[in-house]
């Protein structure tokens, strides 16, 4: 479980959520979305207009893989919080069995939207969150249009460290 930022009528709040969509066959979990393809893919192009979150992080890892092994790299940017863009999606499970410390029958999950990635960090990896100065955020969750938000943000300085 992990913080997330959503926008809930009126107010920006924090609440938990999984990392990683299900898959529907039940193997395995989706923890990415192609910016490029977000408003295409069924999974996504509802949630990209009404559930829309942020992901809070100081860092996060990259691995880079090597002929024979993987390197791990710690990416981060070093004035401020990382504010990644994400999706949420609630899921109600019809058949748990609700317990006596638990009556809660729903899930929050989330996925990190990702973005070609910046020319300082593409030797590690192809791509990369897409991450929004805070003075976005709000615009993000409250469903300005993504690429008109790119227009007027610049790509974040992030650096690496190997970890």
């Amino acid at each position: 479980m992990a913080p997330i930022l959503i926008h809930d009528r009126e107010d920006t709040r924090p609440i938990l959520a999984k990392w990683g969509f299900p898959k529907w066959d039940g193997k395995g979990i989706i923890i990415n979305a192609r910016m490029e393809s977000v408003h295409e893919r069924q999974m996504f192009k509802n949630l990209a207009s009404t559930n829309r979150c942020i992901v809070p992080a100081s860092y996060y890892f990259e691995w880079k893989n090597e002929k024979t092994f993987k390197t791990k790299y710690m990416i981060k940017n070093p004035d401020s919080i990382l504010y990644m863009a994400g999706l949420y999606s609630v899921v109600r499970h019809k058949d748990r069995q609700l317990s006596l410390f638990d009556d809660n029958d729903t899930d929050i999950y989330y996925t990190i939207i990702t973005k070609n990635a910046h020319p300082s960090l593409n030797y590690i990896h192809s791509r990369m969150p897409l991450i929004f100065d805070k003075q976005y955020v709000d615009d993000y969750l409250s469903g300005k249009n993504i690429k008109e938000l790119l227009e007027t943000v610049k790509d974040n300085y992030v650096s690496a460290a190997v970890k």
